[in-house]
């Protein structure tokens, strides 16, 4: 498969233009950390609500409605009219695109907030959930946005390959987390430093589950391109190993930060770790490797 896709006119468009891939995530981030910091002006009294038998706080709906609607609307403003993506220009006047976007970004403001208040549920620090739901929101937000207004959605191989490469993650990540929690509480609990036993456990977790990953990356995701790209030489699996390495320590840093000192529980850091860095892994594999 190539790195292309088909617009409404019959002409071959990459997926992600070089202009594109340095202003968004810019924006992202940016306006990610701006509600971080605007979410520590969050003074309200607890407001404790029983739902489904969780205590939520329902103080906090507010404060990240307001985020989550304020940075959807500038995510798309900055998606459809920032000139980033050449000649290739947006289908504004489709109703349908608007109204299926419409939904999606209902739903995106809807898993925001459960984030939000999910992550506040296992004392995770309102601020900190305020930064890792806005990134995951606007990514998802994005990616929609380029779907839709941008006429990805009509190519299915792209949807299957991301359909592939999520299971191939979660296989990945079960032989991490089962590793990694194998050397933390059984193999090595309470003999070294928490960064110790921290680095450890995730290095071997990250080899057994990149092992795994690269072998299911070639036969599974990435396969229509095997034949042709540079997965299989040895430059390909150099590369292939420095990207994951990249991502090893990616998760060295938010495994730590999480767990060792905002004492969120251990299977939600991971999971929260593993997203992250699940991202990283895709387009880094995607567009420098199986290309």
């Amino acid at each position: 498969m190539t790195n292309t896709s088909m617009n409404k006119q019959g002409a071959i468009s990459p997926l992600f233009y070089k202009k594109e891939l340095i202003v968004i995530p810019q924006i992202i981030i940016l306006l990610s950390v701006i509600f971080c910091l605007l979410s520590l002006l969050n003074n309200q009294a607890e407001n404790i609500k029983v739902i489904a038998k969780i205590n939520v706080d329902i103080s906090l709906l507010p404060f990240s409605a307001a985020f989550s609607i304020f940075g959807g609307i500038i995510i798309t403003l900055s998606g459809l009219f920032l000139k980033l993506y050449d000649n290739q220009k947006p289908l504004v006047s489709s109703i349908r695109n608007w109204v299926i976007y419409s939904i999606l970004f209902i739903l995106g403001v809807t898993a925001y907030l459960v984030i939000v208040i999910g992550l506040d549920t296992f004392s995770c620090p309102f601020w900190a959930a305020t930064l890792i739901a806005s990134f995951i929101y606007l990514c998802y937000l994005y990616l929609m946005l380029k779907m839709y207004f941008f006429s990805y959605i009509q190519d299915k191989r792209i949807f299957f390959e991301v359909i592939r490469f999520a299971l191939v993650g979660v296989i990945a990540s079960l032989f991490d987390l089962s590793t990694c929690y194998l050397f933390q509480f059984i193999i090595l609990p309470n003999t070294l430093a928490p960064i110790w036993l921290t680095i450890i456990s995730v290095t071997m977790g990250f080899i057994v589950g990149v092992t795994v990953n690269y072998l299911c990356s070639i036969y599974m995701v990435f396969k229509s391109t095997t034949s042709k790209d540079k997965s299989r030489t040895t430059a390909g699996r150099i590369l292939f190993l420095a990207f994951a390495a990249v991502g090893l320590f990616m998760g060295y840093g938010l495994q730590y930060l999480f767990y060792n000192i905002w004492g969120v529980g251990y299977v939600l850091t991971f999971i929260i770790r593993t997203l992250i860095v699940l991202v990283w892994n895709y387009l880094s594999r995607k567009y420098f490797i199986f290309k």
